[in-house]
């Protein structure tokens, strides 16, 4: 029998328990994130395949020089979506920056969003790019980072090196903009929750949204039909 990610990580918090010994109630947190695992999730994306890919300290460590994690932060991950009947793309969606671990219901859930990403055949390093998306943001939460926003739309992160690890790739940097196929928002017990589809796209292309601004670079992206999925090998619509 398979094992949801809101159960494994249910376990993780709460430990093995029998049903006379569960809690009668459980907390806030629990039930919004069950409710974006077992509910939002799959009516949006359909059911995740495999494990996710969890935020390691490696990651904290290695790729921003930060030695101090705080423990949530490594049940934080990705989960990989494979195409279904209404999507012919891989889908990839970041779990837990809507947490509320303070378990209060607020305006927003947690830091309030999600991000998700799309490529037309299954792909290792998306999920590590939305990884490390979600761990940036998090440390932009809180604090490591004074003169950067926390990412929404519009905000472009310049990796400085292809998405995909293929040094023919020129797309060298993430633009965070609205959904273009599915809801932008979805409501949880804790509060909203607002999910931002993560386009890589060309430095060209980076510096075209700096200077018009995300909605003009947008309306070039959907005119090449690159606003929705994640194609490495194309060239610069700029």
């Amino acid at each position: 029998m398979s094992v949801s990610f809101f159960d494994m990580l249910k376990s993780i918090f709460l430990g093995s328990s029998t049903k006379e010994d569960e809690p009668e109630e459980e907390s806030l947190l629990h039930i919004g994130w069950q409710q974006r695992e077992e509910n939002f999730y799959p009516s949006l994306f359909g059911e995740p395949e495999g494990a996710p890919k969890l935020l390691t300290e490696e990651i904290f460590k290695q790729d921003f020089g930060r030695n101090a994690v705080h423990p949530f932060w490594l049940h934080h991950g990705v989960l990989t979506f494979p195409p279904t009947n209404e999507r012919t793309t891989w889908l990839y969606a970041t779990s837990g920056m809507s947490n509320a671990f303070d378990s209060e219901i607020e305006e927003w859930s947690g830091l309030g969003v999600e991000y998700i990403l799309e490529t037309a055949e299954k792909s290792d390093w998306a999920a590590d790019k939305l990884a490390r998306l979600m761990t940036f943001n998090l440390l932009i939460a809180a604090g490591h980072y004074k003169d950067q926003s926390d990412l929404r739309v519009g905000s472009v992160v310049r990796l400085g090196l292809p998405v995909d690890g293929n040094e023919n790739c020129i797309l060298r940097n993430f633009i965070a903009l609205s959904p273009c196929t599915t809801t932008p928002e979805f409501q949880l017990v804790t509060g909203k929750v607002e999910l931002l589809q993560m386009i890589a796209i060309s430095d060209a292309e980076a510096e075209f949204a700096d200077q018009e601004g995300h909605d003009a670079l947008a309306q070039k992206l959907t005119g090449a039909n690159h606003h929705q999925v994640i194609a490495p090998r194309r060239s610069s619509v700029i």
